[in-house]
């Protein structure tokens, strides 16, 4: 049977943590945690577990850590969760046979994203389905450090069946602007520019944020348009993607040309490595 390696980020989240590795701890060979220098029992409760634990600086966002995990992997396979995210029960019990049949032809495994609030189902736009690579090969893996980039995958991704879902449990409810803010800043430095989508999106996007409200209400449209289910959570998080949008747009107008540059260079050869610290 394949053996696999478990990858998380923690900082300050022991009440958090403890339940990922109660979670992943049968259906895994090897845990990792990356911490950043928690006070709290974060640490404590890794050991407890058998992880093996490194403390690196804190960026106030897990992406520059990622390659410097995935160094530290004992297997070819690796399971990286964050501490909010959970396998559904039918994923997590099906793990290791499911890596198995893909393991011959395969570089990746991507699986459908549900997110969760108060016992409700989010639909975030304008990305749905939201589709997360969370299983991979070590050896055929690159992450970037930037916010918001994904891992380049080497090779085919193998798309599984919907039935076999990835939990999202949004748990920084208080803190979401602080959050927002310090991912909208990171984001503002390390890409060109974020203008993507159809026609219409790229007018609001760079006239942003003189036109927060009509982005809103598009990002709202393009949800019902889809025939997906909508509640109030999903309304609430229009509002943030809106606000957050707004913030990186303006961010990135007030950059001066060497900040521009800088940021096409962090692009080219991504931010951990851009720092040496991959």
């Amino acid at each position: 049977m394949v053996e696999v390696s478990f990858i998380t980020f923690t900082k300050n989240s022991a009440h958090r943590l403890r339940g990922l590795l109660e979670h992943v701890k049968d259906v895994v060979d090897e845990i990792i945690v990356v911490d950043g220098y928690s006070t709290d029992e974060t640490v404590d409760v890794a050991k407890s577990y058998g992880a093996k634990v490194y403390q690196r600086k804190p960026w106030g966002y897990p992406d520059p850590d990622r390659m410097f995990a995935l160094k530290q992997a004992s297997y070819e396979w690796v399971l990286m969760l964050d501490d909010d995210e959970r396998l559904c029960n039918k994923l997590r019990n099906a793990l290791k046979s499911i890596i198995e049949d893909c393991s011959t032809h395969f570089a990746a495994i991507d699986m459908l994203r549900i997110n969760l609030a108060k016992g409700d189902r989010i639909i975030l736009a304008p990305y749905y389905p939201d589709r997360v690579v969370k299983i991979f090969r070590r050896g055929k893996t690159i992450f970037t450090g930037r916010v918001h980039d994904g891992p380049r995958i080497s090779g085919s991704t193998y798309h599984l069946p919907d039935e076999y879902y990835l939990i999202h449990l949004p748990y920084h409810e208080d803190n979401w602007l602080k959050k927002a803010m310090i991912y909208a800043y990171y984001q503002s430095i390390q890409y060109p520019s974020v203008i993507g989508g159809n026609m219409f999106r790229r007018t609001l996007l760079k006239s942003l944020p003189l036109t927060t409200v009509p982005y809103y209400l598009y990002l709202m449209v393009a949800l019902i348009r889809r025939n997906v289910p909508i509640n109030y959570l999903s309304l609430t998080y229009c509002f943030r993607r809106a606000l957050y949008d707004s913030i990186l747009q303006t961010l990135m107008k007030l950059r001066d040309e060497r900040e521009k540059e800088l940021a096409k260079e962090i692009s080219e050869v991504g931010f951990s490595q851009f720092l040496g610290i991959g």
